[in-house]
């Protein structure tokens, strides 16, 4: 996450500045080593917490974030991380490469949406319903299917209800593909933003690069005007 970087940064600037406080402590005041540890510790403390503190702001206003908005996102976020490592349990339950197939297709969307959250705490709020529901429902689906699926001396109920079991987890999928592609829509309409101004700069560039050739055309073509009334007086004459 950007978010992190704050921590980085804090850090990277808070060593050097209470190593400074540490040598001055030592050869300036020539106190105790413990004081001198203490004054180090001290100001890598004080000094890390406003750099830190100070930067992550910047970064949550760039996202367009408060700070409580952010420490909910990042809850929502550590709580769907242990549903997505049961789903990736299931592998080893599966007993077909059809079902192989569909369960690795379902772990790569909740995955996808999951992993551009986490980069882009800013899109929470495109896709909540993943993280309220639609995940819960799936990974609780698949779990019960693929533990029932291998259960021997099924009857035909039992067989029927799996079956409508993999049809509502297709249903699902379909509603991860939704997630998926409400989730990149800014991204897209960013990227159309982006192409027409490529456009734009093209055209402009090929309108500059046409300029001098229609200046040449009209300097010939003077000289030539010229040229034929130079002639036209001299025969006269």
């Amino acid at each position: 996450m950007k978010y992190n970087l704050s921590y980085v940064l804090g850090a990277l600037l808070a060593v050097p500045i209470s190593f400074i406080a540490f040598l001055f402590s030592v050869f300036q005041l020539d106190l105790h080593y413990l004081i001198d540890m203490g004054v180090f510790v001290g100001s890598y403390i004080f000094s890390f917490m406003p750099i830190q503190w100070f930067s992550s702001r910047k970064i949550l206003k760039e996202m367009g974030l408060t700070r409580r908005e952010y420490h909910f996102i990042k809850k929502q976020l550590n709580e769907a991380q242990p549903k997505l490592k049961r789903l990736y349990k299931n592998y080893m339950r599966v007993r077909s490469y059809n079902e192989f197939k569909n369960l690795n297709e379902v772990a790569k969307l909740a995955r996808t949406i999951y992993n551009t959250v986490k980069q882009s705490p800013e899109k929470f709020y495109t896709v909540e319903s993943f993280f309220y529901s639609h995940l819960d429902n799936t990974v609780n689906l698949i779990d019960n299917y693929t533990m029932l699926q291998r259960m021997p001396n099924k009857s035909k109920e039992e067989k029927a209800k799996l079956k409508q079991t993999k049809l509502t987890i297709d249903e699902n999928k379909r509603t991860l593909v939704a997630d998926l592609k409400q989730l990149n829509e800014s991204s897209y309409h960013q990227l159309d933003i982006e192409m027409e101004l490529a456009d734009m700069a093209k055209d402009r560039n090929n309108y500059r690069k046409a300029i001098p050739e229609v200046t040449k055309e009209k300097v010939n073509l003077t000289k030539k005007e010229q040229k034929y009334e130079y002639e036209m007086e001299r025969n006269n004459d």
